[in-house]
This record gives structure tokens, sequence and C-alpha cells, in this order.
């Protein structure tokens, strides 16, 4: 998962991002892909991208979120407010190897951080912003 980070802040997001997914395959920067086992075949081309980013400062963070259609090269911001959020399982009908890639980024401030994870369907561009606490762990 290739996430950036402000003021130096260093988690083990991959394992937190995993967890948060309970699905077989979690790849950052919106690439689409499938990490798949050993031999296992790239899916094609994602039709959109994720890219999120934490801003903080010592008193107030902000994840910032935006989505870009990869076949015509639109970029939308995306209003977390106006997502729909997990309120349980995430997991959907079985498709594609590729079909879902999940963003997470962390904001820290001086006396609070913040953690999130949105959710991409790269097929229909669907969006989640991703309930943690709602969601199983693994291992079990």
């Amino acid at each position: 998962m290739v996430l950036r980070y402000r003021r130096g802040m260093v988690r083990p997001v991959g394992l937190v991002a995993s967890v948060a997914l309970g699905l077989g395959a979690c790849t950052g920067g919106g690439s689409g892909s499938s990490a798949g086992g050993p031999g296992a075949a790239r899916a094609e081309a994602a039709a959109f991208e994720l890219d999120c980013e934490g801003s903080a400062t010592d008193t107030s963070g902000q994840v910032y979120c935006v989505r870009t259609d990869t076949r015509t090269g639109d970029v939308l911001k995306v209003d977390m407010s106006k997502l729909a959020i997990s309120n349980g399982p995430v997991g959907a009908a079985a498709g594609p190897p590729g079909r879902y890639v999940t963003e997470c980024v962390a904001v820290n401030m001086a006396e609070r951080s913040d953690f999130a994870c949105v959710r991409l369907n790269t097929e229909s561009g669907e969006l989640l912003l991703v309930n943690l606490q709602k969601v199983e762990s693994t291992p079990k």
C-alpha cells in the first residue's frame, strides 16, 4: 500500500488497512490491481483511481481524497461527509481481482490522531467510508 504521511508519522498501515478491509487484496495509490498470490494474473486497468492524503496542524486535521476517472481524466474531490458509511462487514459480491481498492490515511494533531479508510469500487466508481469499529479483524 502506498501512503504518504505528514509530520513524520510512522505506522504499520498495511496491516491496519488489511484488517479494515477483511478482503483478500488491498492495494494503495489507486492502482486497481490485486496483490494476489504467486503467479496471480494482474487485473485489467481500473476505470477509477483513488488518492487520499492527510493534512494537519497542531490544532486541526482533515483527510482529503480525490477520485480520477482513468478513461476521461476527470478528477473529482471526494466529499467525505456525503459518503455512505459501512455499518458492518464490507464484503460484497465476488468479482474480478482488482475490483476494490482501499486508501487509508492518518492525520496527527498535537492532542488527537484520526485514521480514515475509503473503499473504491474500481468498476463503478462507488465510494464507501469504512467504519473501522464495525468491520471484522484478521487473524481471528
